[in-house]
Order: structure tokens, then sequence, then C-alpha cells
């Protein structure tokens, strides 16, 4: 991962030390914080392990969640997809699965807004696809990557549904 000009703390040395960000306190409710490991940034994004996208304003450098880091926030919960990620070599953000990137229904959802967002798009998408059986033009290929969003959608759903219930 290279230096990011605007965010110089966002890339993992080499090292191999690991960088910690997480949500401001105050931009998603406290049950949507989590510090991510930082895989790599762009222009105006950083992108974890568990490719989730975060834009560089609305987080924070943390300490690592196991132990205090003077002068860093103090990490609250730590996503358990982006250590699996980092620990097993599967780069954030360079996966089909890595809809943040790509436009398609995000792998994880972790706040309200990303939920609302990814009910909007699935919406669109099905009524697209409606729309094109009422005219006759059954397409497998796309019914086939529309079965694949909405499955992608469902385990989305049903983890952001555990999250808000652990409040």
């Amino acid at each position: 991962m290279q230096e990011s000009r605007t965010m110089p703390w966002a890339w993992i040395s080499d090292g191999g030390e690991a960088r910690y960000v997480q949500y401001r306190r105050g931009v998603v409710p406290e049950w949507c914080r989590f510090s991510h490991i930082v895989c790599r940034t762009g222009e105006s994004l950083i992108i974890s392990w568990c490719s989730q996208a975060f834009e560089f304003d609305e987080v924070e450098e943390c300490s690592q969640p196991d132990g205090p880091n003077p002068g860093l926030a103090r990490a609250v919960r730590q996503c358990t997809d982006c250590i699996v990620s980092a620990a097993f070599g599967s780069a954030g953000g360079q996966s089909e699965s890595d809809a943040s990137v790509t436009g398609g229904i995000p792998v994880r959802i972790d706040t309200p807004g990303q939920m609302v967002s990814a009910m909007r798009l699935l919406q669109g998408d099905l009524a697209g696809e409606a729309e094109q059986i009422a005219l006759g033009a059954v397409d497998t290929g796309s019914l086939g990557c529309l079965a694949a969003e909405t499955e992608r959608f469902a385990r989305a759903l049903r983890r952001f549904g555990w999250l808000a219930a652990q409040r």
C-alpha cells in the first residue's frame, strides 16, 4: 500500500505494523463504530481489509484494540472481518464482492445510512428487472447477478439487524 498525501498515517508500514481507523464519534450511532485495519487509500477514501470504504473526514486513526497507544483515540470494538482478511491475505477492496467500490450491494453494511442506500439500490434493481421480465426479456445472466446481489443483501441485512439488537 502506498502512503497517502492527505493522511500519511493511513498505510501499513514496511515493518508490517497495522494502522487502525474508526468512525469519529457522532458520525454514526455508537453501535455502528468498529476499529478497522487499513488496507489502502485512494484520493479521498480509506479502504479497510474488510472492504469497507471510508471518507477521510469521517474517520480517525485509533490505537490497536488490544492496547492504548498514546496520542491516538481509544479503539472501539474490533472488526473481525478485517482481522480474518488481513490474516489470510484477502486484500480488502480487491475482490468482486467489494461493492463499495464497484457500485453494487456491499458485503458489509454498518450504518443506517448505508442500509437505506443498499435498500434503495436493490429496490431499483428489482424494479428494473421486473420491467424487463414483463416485456418478455428474460436474461438469465442478469437474473443470476440479481440473485447474487439479493443474497449478499440478505446476509448484510441479517448482520445489520444483529448489530442493532446488540445496543
